[in-house]
């Protein structure tokens, strides 16, 4: 069983980013998606999900708070995300809309819209985690492109929360009184 550590998944993911996509296994996605998450008894509850063409498949079920999204196989690029399970609505509608053709930037602002006329559940904070890495990444934990944590805090502003909205190392907030306004936080 691989350890739930950045130091393993540094030398897991080289290995596996020369094996066929098919040949790595359900488990070890498993343990790649959920390594986001701070808590490995979070870890451990974690339901995870993964796009396998335009389809997306449970690649494990889950009884805790998290839902992460598996590395879609096939490509140089890392990303996995977790997120708590009450922005479901929110993610699940995304990937609605994306299957539909809409991306991007519209994407979002139509979520946006739906949150504000209340046919779109949004929780009042939420958090997200995830881990990013550029095309050609060798494995190396220390070479991640970006980790993040996000707070959803739909219509917060920066008076609200005494937080900058440029980007900036720590904390700072994103969309500001908008729906999808979010704390962003990078080390």
């Amino acid at each position: 069983m691989l350890r739930r550590s950045f130091t393993a998944l540094a030398a897991l993911i080289p290995a596996l980013s020369i094996v066929a996509a098919a040949e790595v296994t359900a488990q070890d996605a498993v343990e790649l998606a959920v390594a986001p998450i701070p808590s490995e008894s979070e870890q451990a509850g974690a339901r995870v999900i993964q796009k396998q063409g335009s389809e997306w498949v449970t690649l494990r079920d889950g009884t805790g708070s998290f839902i992460c999204i598996a590395d879609e196989a096939g490509d140089d690029r890392f990303h996995t995300a977790c997120y708590h399970e009450s922005l479901e609505p929110y993610m699940a509608r995304g990937r609605e809309l994306t299957a539909q053709g809409v991306t991007g930037r519209d994407n979002v602002e139509m979520r946006m819209a739906e949150i504000e006329a209340g046919t779109l559940e949004m929780p009042s904070y939420a958090f997200l985690h995830a881990i990013y890495a550029a095309e050609g990444w060798s494995g190396d934990m220390d070479a991640v492109q970006r980790r993040q944590s996000v707070i959803y805090t739909p219509f917060a502003t920066a008076e609200a929360l005494g937080l900058p909205t440029v980007a900036t190392r720590g904390a700072w907030l994103m969309g500001a009184g908008t729906a999808n306004a979010h704390v962003m936080i990078t080390p």
